[in-house]
């Protein structure tokens, strides 16, 4: 202890220097400058931490009004301060390195899906129709809700399409929020399950800071893609993000998106999924280009507590209280005209000469149902509808879909679907679709806020619907598991020793 005290008394105080003016007396006792130190070591550490939910100091911060805003830079300033804000982003780490991670296993896997993407392809074709994805705001099933029965289904349309198409559930990551993560894991194929808890929101924390070249999503494999968005561009950084993403065209209010496709329903303030929809098929009707198109709606976005539409259609019964029971009401009113409008957009497709495959799900529930325990039914607050459909080709239904998927698999199942080539990456993912649980993330959570650090993986089984651990997998299944988190890892936080051809499809 003595040797400790004797290190501490020849300190150099040359920071309290710059930190106090020179006619400041500094001539502290040996206790006051072991007690500084001790501060400073603690505030330092505090600091580093203090985005890490686990963390004494995560808590703090909460306490004293620490909010993070990982979703928009210039909210999170304004809300915390430029000090906050930046110790908010501090000590983010992407995700754990994979033991055996090396240039020499990364080369072994890609061999490995190199010659099941030949295997796959002998049955296959090359890919000439357009690809939509449409993630529709808080879609979701009310009557899938533990203790909520409504008069009528306000989304009988869109389950014949699932009956009737590819379709069934997806696993989203939020609650209540988190809708650019769902766009980030479809475009990508990369789940949020594998990432560290301290990177809830990919958009802004990871895909701002990779080089443009480091960035592989779906639309690159089309000659042409539009992202469009009834909605402000700079939130999640789209605007950005979608550069990185190498999407040739960003359109969005009061940038390239027309005032004619600006209609809205009732006194929503949001721009109307129909009037989303004709705005689409105004895109995809301007040649007969082959084309990606990623559409994010708008329709159905908090709050709920307003009721927007002149009609009170839907009467919710359960037991819960007089709010909550409005808010249902209103919320499937909405989701009822977006299930009018995907029957006005199917309708619409199956004229145009175009061949399109579009690929629609909802990206997360309203944060509406207080009275579901959520520690009990985690899984099923996180389940929400999807279909895959095309106008023209006939979609491989033989094959063995499950009703559960996770939203990384939506690139690999549409290729499934359409019976398209697939490259080295989306063989490796279709095995991760057909092998393994779903990956989520904050599943086994209750918070309804998606942007906070809190994640960490959750497997779903997709036979029995329950949370399990990666103890109930076999060596197959956690072979396949450590393939992908490799992929993963070299793909966004390693040294990028996956050849371009590992993602691109040889024709």
């Amino acid at each position: 202890m003595d040797c400790i005290y004797g290190h501490f008394a020849n300190f150099d105080f040359s920071l309290l220097n710059l930190l106090f003016p020179k006619n400041v007396n500094l001539n502290f006792s040996l206790r006051s400058r072991v007690l500084i130190i001790a501060l400073m070591i603690v505030s330092t550490y505090g600091f580093i931490n203090i985005n890490q939910s686990k963390s004494v100091f995560y808590k703090v911060g909460s306490f004293v009004g620490n909010d993070p805003k990982y979703y928009d830079e210039l909210e999170a300033v304004a809300s915390n301060g430029p000090y906050l804000n930046f110790v908010n982003n501090l000590n983010v780490k992407i995700m754990e390195k994979p033991t055996g991670y090396s240039r020499k296993n990364i080369l072994k896997i890609e061999k490995r899906y190199k010659q099941l993407s030949k295997n796959i392809n002998m049955n296959r074709k090359v890919n000439n129709q357009s690809v939509v994805f449409i993630l529709s705001e808080s879609f979701s099933n009310p009557q899938n809700v533990p203790g909520v029965s409504l008069n009528k289904n306000p989304i009988s349309y869109t389950k014949s399409l699932i009956k009737n198409s590819v379709g069934g559930n997806m696993i989203s990551d939020g609650y209540g929020g988190g809708t650019a993560n769902m766009e980030y894991e479809a475009l990508t194929g990369l789940t949020l399950g594998n990432f560290s808890a301290t990177l809830p929101t990919p958009y802004t924390q990871l895909v701002m800071h990779q080089k443009r070249s480091n960035v592989f999503t779906i639309n690159n494999l089309f000659p042409e893609s539009v992202a469009i968005h009834p909605y402000s561009g700079s939130l999640y950084d789209r605007d950005r993000v979608f550069k990185k993403m190498k999407f040739g065209q960003f359109h969005y209010l009061n940038h390239q998106y027309p005032q004619k496709y600006l209609g809205k329903i009732g006194s929503n303030p949001y721009v109307s999924d129909k009037s989303a929809y004709k705005y689409l098929i105004h895109e995809l009707g301007k040649n007969n280009h082959t084309q990606f198109i990623q559409l994010s709606t708008m329709q159905n976005h908090m709050p709920f507590n307003k009721n927007y539409y002149s009609s009170d259609r839907f009467k919710p019964v359960g037991n819960f209280s007089k709010s909550e029971s409005q808010e249902i009401g209103n919320y499937a009113n909405g989701i009822k005209y977006t299930d009018m409008a995907n029957k006005y957009l199917i309708t619409r497709l199956k004229k145009m000469k175009k061949n399109v495959t579009l690929v629609f799900y909802g990206d997360h529930l309203p944060a509406i149902y207080t009275h579901v325990n959520m520690n009990k039914h985690g899984v099923k607050m996180h389940e929400t509808p999807y279909f895959i459909w095309s106008n023209h080709s006939k979609l491989n239904k033989s094959i063995s879909y499950k009703a559960l998927v996770g939203t990384y698999g939506f690139s690999s199942e549409v290729m499934q679907a359409t019976g398209s080539k697939v490259s080295p990456y989306y063989a490796m993912l279709q095995r991760v679709n057909e092998k393994l649980p779903i990956i989520g993330s904050k599943i086994a959570n209750t918070t309804a806020d998606p942007n906070l650090p809190d994640g960490g993986m959750n497997l779903i089984n997709t036979r029995t619907y329950k949370l399990m651990t990666t103890k109930g997998l076999n060596k197959v299944q956690k072979k396949l598991l450590k393939d992908y988190q490799m992929v993963q890892y070299d793909l966004t936080a390693g040294k990028h020793y996956i050849n371009a051809d590992f993602t691109h499809i040889n024709e």
